[in-house]
């Protein structure tokens, strides 16, 4: 097959339409990133998801007919709020069913080495009725997309892409060649890519389960890790994981949790380590009014919730907390309640004994402490910065800060 020509079922790298298959997390950063050489269209059976694409211009469809007109399609997965194996598969289904012939599929989710090509082609094979690797050809390009990465650096990195041949691998090399300007890396397969991918996580997340048990430790002596690592950064050498006790990491999908690496209990922890302070500082706590400040992702764009803070609330609630949530990507009432959360309007929360920012939103950052002053009880009373974000040399006199 001439694969710059186009044969039989064959690709021309010119005139291509690139449909983005599964609103995610990271399918704006991908689509905006794509579009700046290639039609791009983003697919999901879920309408609802249309309000993140419509300022950027990006064209969003829940129609699966529109996938003939694609000669890629990138599996980015969807969140339904967590990933299973289950929404790739059916995700695959869909595709199976209306994909043209000579269709090129890449899948960027993570999944168990073997996954792409042992479930995944057999299942396009069945609802296409075509031959993977004759009639469409199938690749693995492990996402790097961060939707908490506004400047892309993802973009900058070195792109890992495998295809099920090494023509397909080639191809690949030439599509992502124009969009990261970090070069290309062709692993060996795509089970060594798709291994890769979860080292790649497990790595970063054991790094940062470990950063959750030292901050828990140097919190009970009264030391901040902010103050530690920043110490510590001055080695040559030393990696600055910093603590995430309510994390904002790729969700791991089903099949894969041999692989995974998570801190337990992160929002109970966190819930409980406030609860002992405010009690310490003679808070009744049955009587307290908390406040939370963000409670989904952190991507400017996402209604998707932190399941960190889920918890957090949950665990403030069981001790007789009386908890209201705010979020600032859901002032404009997209949604009244996440999670099972039910959501206030900044402008309605009443005054608390706390306030917890759990998400640190660009508006929360610029708002600074004159925010935090007003949501508090008389401008006083007890702030938890989860992430150390708030700048305690501008702390008001009578409000305490609490960092990790």
């Amino acid at each position: 097959m001439d694969w710059e020509k186009g044969g039989e079922g064959g690709l021309m790298m010119e005139n291509l339409k690139i449909a983005i298959v599964g609103a995610g997390e990271t399918s704006l950063l991908a689509a905006t990133t794509f579009g700046t050489v290639y039609p791009v269209i983003v697919f999901d059976p879920d309408r609802s998801k249309q309000t993140r694409f419509d300022e950027s211009g990006i064209a969003f469809t829940d129609q699966a007919s529109e996938l003939a007109d694609a000669g890629i399609l990138l599996m980015t997965g969807s969140k339904r709020p967590v990933y299973t194996l289950d929404v790739l598969l059916e995700l695959c289904r869909i595709v199976g069913k209306h994909m043209k012939k000579g269709s090129v599929l890449i899948f960027e989710a993570p999944v168990y080495p073997g996954t792409t090509e042992e479930i995944c082609i057999p299942l396009l094979e069945q609802h296409s009725g075509f031959i993977a690797g004759k009639e469409f050809f199938v690749g693995f390009a492990p996402s790097r997309w961060h939707s908490s990465d506004p400047q892309n650096k993802a973009a900058k990195m070195r792109k890992v892409i495998a295809g099920q041949s090494g023509p397909v691998t080639d191809y690949l090399a030439d599509l992502f060649a124009p969009i990261h300007d970090g070069g290309i890396y062709k692993a060996k397969s795509i089970r060594v890519a798709e291994a890769a991918q979860l080292l790649e996580i497990a790595q970063k997340q054991v790094n940062i389960a470990l950063m959750n048990e030292v901050a828990l430790t140097l919190n009970q002596q009264g030391i901040d890790t902010h103050d530690v690592l920043e110490t510590a950064n001055t080695k040559r050498g030393f990696i600055k994981f910093e603590p995430d006790l309510l994390g904002d990491h790729p969700m791991p999908w089903h099949g894969v949790d041999q692989f995974w690496c998570k801190g337990e209990k992160k929002g109970r922890q966190v819930a409980q380590r406030i609860i002992k302070k405010l009690i310490q500082n003679e808070v009744v706590i049955h009587e307290a009014r908390i406040t939370v400040l963000g409670i989904t992702k952190q991507d400017g764009t996402s209604s998707v919730p932190e399941a960190g803070v889920l918890e957090l609330v949950s665990e403030l609630q069981e001790y007789g907390v009386d908890v209201q949530v705010a979020d600032a990507q859901l002032e404009q009432g997209q949604s009244e309640c996440v999670g099972g959360v039910l959501l206030t309007r900044q402008a309605e929360l009443l005054p608390a004994v706390s306030v917890i920012l759990a998400v640190p939103h660009e508006v929360y950052q610029k708002a600074g402490w004159k925010l935090f002053e007003r949501l508090l009880e008389g401008k006083e009373g007890y702030v938890f910065d989860v992430k150390s974000i708030l700048e305690r040399s501008e702390k008001p006199e009578k409000v305490t800060l609490w960092r990790m």
